[in-house]
């Protein structure tokens, strides 16, 4: 059995990002915009759930899930 994956939290929030912005480029029926914040959070705590047992992400942000600076 092979270790868990290290993954950085700002890493995998750019990651969301970038890829919902691309998303939003190739499918006519979305405008830019399309996808908010909230939609990069609620991706990101899937990504959570669904690799639990795969990675472990640190927390190198100073945002909380909210979007606020603490």
């Amino acid at each position: 059995m092979e270790g868990k994956v290290i993954k950085k939290k700002s890493e995998l929030l750019e990651q969301i990002r970038s890829d919902l912005r691309a998303w939003e480029e190739c499918e006519p029926d979305f405008d830019k915009g399309y996808f908010d914040e909230s939609d990069v959070w609620s991706f990101y705590e899937f990504l959570l759930e669904r690799h639990a047992d795969d990675w472990t992400v640190i927390d190198d942000t100073n945002v909380d899930e909210g979007g606020s600076e603490r």
